[in-house]
Formats: C-alpha cells, structure tokens, sequence
C-alpha cells in the first residue's frame, strides 16, 4: 500500500471514531428546537453522506455489525436461496428460447411454416416485455417494497410459465413471452438493489455476483434440459412449464425472507426494520441492531430534508423522535404501538413520494448515468445474447450431430467464467478487466468470422469460446455495477435507465439477427460485432473510470468536473 493510502486509512479510521461519537450524541440533538431542525443540508454535505450505491444500508463505524462473522444456518441459507431464485429465473427463461426454437414445429402452433422473421419475434417480444417492465420497476419497488415486488415477478413467472406452455396459436406464444419480460425486467432492476440492501458488508460483493452466478447458472440449466428432451414429444412445452417450480418455491419460502430494512425505515416502518435486522445479523446483539437502525434513520432522514420540499421538517423531526423512542424502549408493548403509527405514517409518505416532482439530476449524477448507460448499450451490441438465443439454430445449419452440444458449451463457458470475474473484478479493478479482456473478444469474433467462412466447426466451436470467455470475466457483469456511481437518491431511478437501454438494445438486436445473417452472412455479422467491440474498447479507454477501492463519498469526486478516469490512480497509487 502507498504512502497516500495509507494516509487514507488512517483519515478513515478516525472518521468512523467521529461517526460514533456524532451517534452516541444523536438524541440529545433530536431536542433541539424546530428552527434548527429546518435548515437543509448543504450539496457536499447531502453526497458525503448519500453517494453511492451501498450507501443506504451502512455507514461504517468501529462497532459496525456488518464486520460481525455471516452465520451460515437454515434462515440464512433460506434468504440466500430465495434472493437468488430470480436471478435463475431471469437466466432460464433468457436461455430456454434456444431450445424452444429447435423444437418448436410449425405443427404444434396450428401453421404451415414458421419464418425466420417470427422466430425473432418470439425471441424479441421477451425483450420488448423486459424493456416496459424496467420503466415501471423502480416505482413498484419503492411503493411495495423490494421483496413484494419479487413475490409479484414470480407470480407473473408462473401465470407465464403455464401460458406458454399451453399455447397453440403464435399471438398466444408471442404474448407470453411478453409477460414474462415483464416480470425478466422488473427482476433484473430489482434483484441487485435488494441484494445490496440486505446483504452484510462481509458479503456483500459475494451476494452481488452470485446473483450474476445464478443468471448464467440459470442459462446453462435451460440448455441442459433441453438437451435430455430432446426426444420427448413437444418438449418445448415442458422447457416453458419447468420455470414456474422455482418461482413457486419462492413463494411457499416467501415468509422467511426479510424486506429490506432499508425500505422500511424510508416508510417509516421502525419496528418491522428492527426484526429485519435481526434476522439479517442473528450474531448481532440488541445494542448492536439498534445503533445500526438509528444510524439508517439518520442517513434516510438526511436525504428527505433536502429533496423533498413537501414534506414538512416537523413531520421528519416527529418521525425521528419516534424512531428513538422506539430504540430506547423495544417492549413489545411499544413496538406493536409504535407499529400501528407507523402505518398511517407510510401511507401519507408513499402518497407524498408518489406526487412529489423527482429533484433536477445534478450534472455529475447525469455523466455518472450516461457513462453507465453507453457501457450497457455496448454490452448488448458486443452480439453474446443473439449466440445465447440462436445458437442451436446456427449450429443446426453446419455439419453438427447435436446443435445443442457446442450451445452447451458456450453456456458453460459463460458460467465458469463468471468466476473469474468473482476473482479479479476487486483487485485488478472494472477498467482495467474491461480493457483486457475485450481484445479477447474482438479476437474471438475475428477467428469466427473466419471458421464461418471456411465452414470449419472446430475453429468456430473454439473462437466462441475464447469471445465468451472474454465476454463473461468482465463486460457481461461490469456494467450491472454501474450504479455504484449513483447517488442514493437516483440510485432506482438510474438502474432502470441502465436496464432499459441493456432491453432496449437487446431487442434490436434480437429482433434483426437472423435477418442480418441472412443478408450479409455469418462471417459479416462477425466483423460488424468486432467493430462495435473496437468503438466499447475505445470508450472504456478515454470515458470509463476506475472506483476500486475509493470511499463512498469520493466516487462522486470522479464526476465532478467532467471524468477523471485516472482519479485513482492520481490520489493512491
């Protein structure tokens, strides 16, 4: 470590001292008289605070219970599993298209023939259905909460599921798939705000790129499967039903998983906070769980003096009051007290939420956002989606035995390689695996241009690999972090822009593939493929920052006076 972050640690170190110390004076400061209470927090104040993505969950201290051991016991292994099953969800139904469209029989939907232009539309309106689900995900979370709205994607899941599976005419097929976009796209903005919301800090990294596991687990599974019905009867029927188990399970375990104590609290909902806290930190004694609600409290009720005018000082001074009240006395008897004012309390303060105006996007929140955005955009046009959708379709026109094999072995790649990402994203850092590895995937592509036009599988099968490989260690999970560069108050906000432009471009592409190689050929579509992967790498080189290691309230500093890609580097290293 450098003589400059080592300065850093120690700055950090005695800043959480200060923290605990503001903490421990808190309620003698929530006496104070009504003036003092009105005045609003200035601009730095409001980022040092709030700007980041995992902001809203902690700020750390020397007593912090986030650095208390994670206890691996049933509960915990229960919220594991059920804040995971949508991220499966999102990559089966993502991947089983492939299948489906290798054994679906213009029979089985009352036609004579199926076009390759309805292909793409049975591939594309998921993505279509993803793309309308992002624009009104981050307003169900905040109104509902983020674990009902994931109890709400899973029982679209289902309702879908059976649709699909049932379906005998091609507008029902294509309506399917639209419904269950929806619910794919409110899952992919939902899942990683939850994720980060109920996730220890010990683990929090861990959870996160589980979710990113579990999504190509979950592509992988589906080609699997496919792969052993391949000789049953309308077996495409049956790779639409099995998604609805998973979803079903999360709704029987639907009781054991905690709402994000976060959420909570912002509802004012203490109580309920509290015994989500304790489920989420079993280690943590009640001194402990108490302080990290009233540090919570504080940092929620920082972000609503400053951006919400309509909310009046007295209404967040009385709802602070009560929040210590409850702190101090946590007898059942006040609790359940306490929980009944609570109600009536969320119910104004959602429909406040509801009908304020959204605050102007401060202009480094706005570079922040398009940096994001543009590192989406060229994720989906890097072309890995139209592989994982249609490659049975382009393996089944070469001399292959089983086109399902060599799609097999590109999920698989996916999969194992998503480790890799696990392992450097945080010591090598974003920027840095992003710049490496997409030459790799521009190699790639090139080698497959030339298997194409040579017809020579083993090449194909074995450049694939390499851009997969590529793909997966660093652009198919980088820019899902991107909201790290959010301040807390746009954070949902801005993960729906993120995930609209991942649905939006995703449908184009899908939408025109099949089409495109038609007219231009494999080995073209490759070219076109790695030249967008050139535009990405360029991008990434002069645009996209580095943020590894940086305090909460320093990712902002990157933005602040246009893009210092090298702010890091400069000030650490």
């Amino acid at each position: 470590m450098s003589k400059k972050s080592k300065r850093h640690h120690q700055h950090s170190h005695s800043s959480q001292q200060q923290q605990l110390q503001q903490l421990q004076q808190q309620p003698q400061r929530i006496n104070r008289s009504s003036s003092s209470s009105s005045q609003l927090l200035s601009h730095d104040d409001f980022y040092s605070d709030c700007y980041s993505t995992f902001s809203q969950i902690t700020t750390s201290t020397i007593n912090d219970i986030d650095h208390l051991p994670y206890v691996i016991n049933l509960r915990t292994v229960t919220i594991i599993i059920g804040a995971t099953i949508g991220g499966l969800l999102f990559g089966y139904d993502t991947g089983v298209i492939s299948g489906v469209l290798l054994y679906l029989k213009p029979s089985d939907l009352q036609r004579l023939q199926i076009t390759d232009l309805q292909k793409e539309f049975i591939t594309s309106s998921t993505s279509i259905g993803s793309f309308l689900g992002s624009l009104i995900s981050f307003k169900l979370a905040d109104y509902y909460g983020r674990r009902i709205t994931l109890a709400i994607c899973c029982a679209i899941f289902i309702l879908a599921s059976i649709l699909m599976s049932m379906a005998h005419t091609l507008s029902i097929l294509i309506m399917g798939r639209l419904i269950v976009g929806l619910a794919i796209g409110t899952a992919a903005q939902c899942i990683p705000i939850y994720l980060s919301e109920i996730s220890p800090a010990r683990i929090r990294g861990f959870m996160l790129t589980l979710n990113s596991i579990a999504i190509t687990g979950g592509q992988l599974l589906s080609y699997i499967i496919s792969y052993y019905l391949k000789d049953t009867l309308h077996s495409w029927r049956y790779l639409f039903g099995i998604a609805a188990l998973p979803a079903l399970l999360f709704i029987l375990i639907l009781d054991f998983i905690p709402e994000s104590p976060r959420w909570l609290a912002y509802t004012h909902q203490y109580a309920e906070a509290q015994n989500s806290l304790r489920m989420l930190y079993p280690n943590a004694n009640s001194l402990q769980i108490n302080l990290k609600l009233r540090k919570l409290i504080m940092t929620i009720n920082k972000l609503q003096k400053y951006e919400t005018s309509n909310v009046t000082n007295d209404n967040i001074l009385s709802a602070t009051t009560n929040a210590h009240i409850l702190l101090e006395n946590t007898s059942p008897a006040t609790i359940i007290q306490q929980q009944n004012i609570n109600r009536n309390t969320r119910r104004n303060n959602n429909t406040i939420q509801l009908d304020t105006k959204r605050r102007k996007m401060e202009p480094k929140t706005k570079r922040a956002l398009i940096i994001g955005c543009i590192l989406m955009f060229f994720q989906q046009v890097s072309g890995f989606n139209a592989f994982m959708y249609y490659s049975p379709i382009i393996f089944s026109k070469l001399d292959t035995n089983n086109p399902l094999i060599p799609a097999m072995l590109i999920a698989a790649t996916n999969f194992i390689f998503t480790f890799v990402a696990l392992s450097l994203v945080d010591t090598l850092g974003r920027r840095a695996i992003l710049l490496y590895t997409i030459w790799i995937m521009i190699l790639g592509l090139l080698l497959a241009s030339i298997g194409f036009d040579h017809n020579n599988i083993n090449l194909l099968l074995g450049s694939l690999i390499m851009y997969v490989a590529g793909y997966a260690s660093a652009l198919g999970t980088v820019p899902w972090s991107s909201v790290e560069f959010l301040p807390l108050n746009q954070r949902s906000f801005g993960a729906s822009c993120i995930s609209c432009t991942n649905w939006l471009t995703n449908t184009i592409v899908s939408l025109t593939y099949l089409s495109i190689m038609n007219t231009i050929g494999n080995e073209n579509t490759m070219i076109c493929f790695a030249f967008f992967m050139l535009l990405a790498w360029g991008f990434v080189f002069i645009w996209y920052p580095e943020v590894k290691g940086l305090s909460l309230e320093e990712i902002g500093e990157v933005f602040a006076n246009g893009i210092d890609v090298h702010y890091i580097y400069r000030n650490y290293y």
